[in-house]
């Protein structure tokens, strides 16, 4: 051997030692993903015109709750950020008003939120929301008489649309008085129905009903409408709970009836020029456990909801009719700490709501609040970190009127960051969206 040969391994060892390996090229760094979070806030009026609604502040909090940094509204209702983080803690403060009570508090809060999933908040104002009444929509109020193949009883009746009673004229004459209904100004006027169940003179199921999108006012002060549609009659699955089903037509719900245990058909309205866009809801609910004492009173429920294009499927819903491994006396699935496990009932979803008795803090006067939280099974509640900014109204200590939790398990995902996202658009129930179709419930209510 040539001894003045260098061996490959030990040139590169040597060329190592110089420097002349690649491996000290400095690597590229990784550029971080940038998420474009927003939401959107509004308020929404009778008639369906929504606007923006900018008393609301939204607080960006890290794991154990605490606030990193708070945005306002811009004046068209949005908050928007660019973050890092794919998943996100935030809460959400707003005013609130309903009806005749005082300004108060809606907090929402979620766990885990996708940052790159557009947020919405459907703002409760009634105050502002009468203000935009008057702006924007047409309202009248006047009686609607309903004139439809004879009964000999009627044993439901219903209507889309609001009314104050009923008076059966004779069996093919039904006066529905001050119906009231609403449309944005200038536009058509929304579709709504009228519909009746009951018995004919052979003491057989029938049933009558009609749509009607023309309201315009008259100098009798009646709408005349003739009842065209019947009923086609549904077998029932044998041994069935009692439901309520409707039909679902754009966001308005038709035709609600209650099925009672011993009903073996269900006569439905079928045949009709809307059909074809209809969903059929049902929902079943078994109740467990109603405690009434003179300190509080509780109450543990399970429910079924199904929506579906088909009656029959939709017919079939059924609760569970086994009791949830739920503590409805000692409430000791949440923590004084603000720690909470409902892992044994085995939904990917809780919603845990706290409606307060809580005081403004310079007048000291009763203050209307409610926080909500929307988090895995198992976690920590954001009330158990201070509400940045609020912290003088509203704490984990403040004294509760009432405790609302709801565990959700949707038939289509077990996939938590599918549940979140449903929740965070906040707006009206999408009929096309797999989640809402087949959806069971736990729901505990303790009021003290």
């Amino acid at each position: 051997m040539n001894k003045y040969l260098i061996s490959p391994l030990i040139l590169s060892l040597l060329l190592q030692a110089c420097g002349g390996s690649s491996s000290s090229t400095p690597e590229v760094p990784v550029e971080p993903i940038e998420y474009n979070f927003s939401l959107t806030s509004q308020l929404t009026n009778t008639c369906g015109v929504s606007s923006a609604f900018t008393e609301v502040e939204l607080l960006l909090q890290d794991d154990t709750w605490q606030t990193i940094e708070t945005y306002k509204t811009d004046e068209n209702g949005v908050i928007s950020f660019v973050t890092t983080n794919e998943f996100i803690n935030y809460t959400i403060v707003a005013k609130d008003q309903k009806g005749s009570e005082a300004e108060g508090l809606n907090v929402v809060s979620y766990y885990q939120a996708s940052s790159n999933t557009p947020a919405h908040y459907q703002a409760q104002f009634d105050e502002l929301a009468d203000t935009l009444n008057k702006e924007s929509c047409e309202c009248i109020t006047q009686d609607l008489e309903l004139t439809h193949t004879p009964f000999t009883t009627q044993t439901q009746v219903a209507s889309s649309l609001s009314y104050d009673s009923l008076e059966a004229k004779d069996s093919s004459h039904t006066l529905f008085k001050e119906v009231n209904v609403c449309r944005v100004i200038g536009e058509q006027w929304p579709l709504h129905s009228f519909s009746i169940l009951g018995t004919d003179a052979d003491q057989m199921a029938i049933g009558a009903a009609q749509f009607i999108d023309d309201f315009t006012a008259n100098d009798e002060g009646v709408w005349s409408l003739f009842a065209i549609i019947s009923t086609k009659d549904f077998d029932l699955v044998t041994q069935h709970q009692a439901f309520t089903t409707n039909q679902i037509i754009g966001n308005t719900k038709h035709f609600i009836t209650d099925v009672i245990t011993e009903d073996e058909s269900l006569p439905t309205f079928y045949t009709h020029d809307y059909q074809s866009e209809n969903f059929y809801q049902s929902q079943a609910s078994v109740t467990f456990d109603e405690r009434d004492s003179v300190v509080r009173s509780s109450v543990v429920k399970t429910t079924h909801q199904v929506i579906s294009t088909s009656p029959e499927e939709s017919f079939a819903v059924k609760a569970n009719e086994q009791r949830p491994p739920i503590d409805d006396i000692g409430i000791t699935e949440i923590k004084p700490d603000g720690s909470y496990d409902y892992s044994d009932v085995g939904f990917p979803m809780a919603v845990i709501s706290y409606t307060f008795l809580a005081f403004e803090p310079t007048t000291n006067l009763l203050m209307p609040a409610k926080w909500t939280f929307y988090g895995p099974e198992k976690g920590t509640l954001a009330i158990s970190a201070p509400l940045t900014g609020y912290e003088d109204i509203i704490d984990i200590e403040t004294r509760k009127e009432a405790i609302d939790v709801r565990l959700v398990k949707s038939m289509s995902t077990h996939n938590y960051q599918d549940y979140v996202k449903y929740y965070q658009d906040g707006r009206t129930v999408d009929m096309s969206n797999d989640f809402v179709k087949n959806i069971n419930e736990v729901l505990l209510n303790v009021e003290f």
